[in-house]
């Protein structure tokens, strides 16, 4: 591996104006924040005459890429030559997924993470911030451009997803003032609200029907399970994009303080998601190799459904 070292956001800034080429890699199972951030770099980038492209190792939802025509750029197979490659809300070499070898392997590369993980690139920008989000609001504040209204509404997708809508406890002074700049600049605050919180497809309808079924309850309905197979995205006419929302009505019991949510993404591989109320998902996630935030993480499980459900009841079981 190659030297690493922590960088200013002024030193991240000069790096991405001093370079011209770029690969930009959202975190495998992504969401708001490494997909708000990845795009608002690239249009940042782009409007300095930079060449971008963007990577993902996981299908964008049609839902999102309907709503945000910018997501179709994402795509999940590696090529190209860049001057340097930046992972984008990665906390691990891990969280790149299927592109991590070929990162690990190039000289030039950056981190820009909020998680507070690991130094695996040659300059890393790792802060305790709500949002990767902000990280690049910061970056993008000391490059030669102005923030237009479409930049602005991605920088808000991640800060607004980050926070749960300003409603996690990771929301702070910081996150309001950014908010109210960037609807000042015009992002388009009323969208990112009814995509990621308030539209529901007919198959996502679906599928939570499907999930509350298979939910199960542990510890005295302080841990609440629900699950997903691939049959049960095949009846639905569900994508696995499409799930990742379901946890939040496993933690949403008003007796839970651990909500998980399995979805297969292959034969016997589990997608986990985890949610916590004053209890660290995170800890248990990174006990199956995962992680993220203290209250909302996940990891990857290999084996039958019954044998993952146990592994995960019995981890949670020490702790809760």
């Amino acid at each position: 591996m190659n030297s690493t070292k922590k960088v200013t956001v002024s030193q991240a800034a000069q790096l991405l104006a001093e370079k011209n080429s770029f690969a930009l890699f959202a975190h495998t199972n992504p969401d708001g924040d490494t997909l708000g951030a990845c795009i608002a770099l690239c249009i940042a980038l782009r409007k300095l005459d930079k060449n971008v492209r963007l990577f993902c190792d996981m299908p964008i939802s049609d839902k999102l890429k309907a709503a945000f025509p910018e997501m179709c750029e994402i795509v999940p197979k590696y090529s190209g030559k860049y001057d340097m490659l930046v992972a984008v809300d990665c906390g691990d070499l891990k969280r790149v997924g299927e592109f991590s070898d070929i990162y690990g392997r190039f000289s030039e590369t950056l981190t820009l993470d909020h998680h507070g993980g690991d130094y695996f690139s040659k300059y890393n920008l790792v802060t305790r911030y709500a949002s990767t989000c902000q990280i690049v609001y910061e970056i993008v504040r000391q490059l030669p451009l102005q923030i237009d209204e479409r930049l602005a509404t991605f920088l808000y997708m991640g800060l607004c997803t980050d926070t749960g809508n300003f409603s996690h406890n990771n929301t702070d002074k910081a996150s309001f003032l950014m908010a109210a700049d960037l609807c000042e600049k015009g992002a388009d605050m009323e969208k990112i609200n009814r995509v990621f919180f308030k539209d529901t497809t007919l198959s996502e309808v679906r599928i939570l029907g499907r999930a509350i079924d298979h939910m199960r309850t542990f510890y005295d309905g302080q841990m609440v399970l629900m699950y997903l197979t691939e049959s049960d995205l095949k009846e639905c006419g569900a994508d696995f994009s499409e799930t990742s929302w379901i946890v939040q009505h496993a933690i949403d019991v008003d007796t839970a303080k651990v909500g998980v949510m399995l979805t297969e993404y292959g034969a016997n591989v589990y997608k986990v998601s985890m949610r916590g109320k004053n209890y660290s998902v995170r800890d248990v996630c990174q006990q199956f190799g995962g992680g993220g935030h203290m209250y909302a993480s996940g990891c990857m499980i290999s084996g039958f459904l019954e044998d993952v459900i146990e592994k995960i009841v019995r981890t949670v079981g020490f702790t809760i």
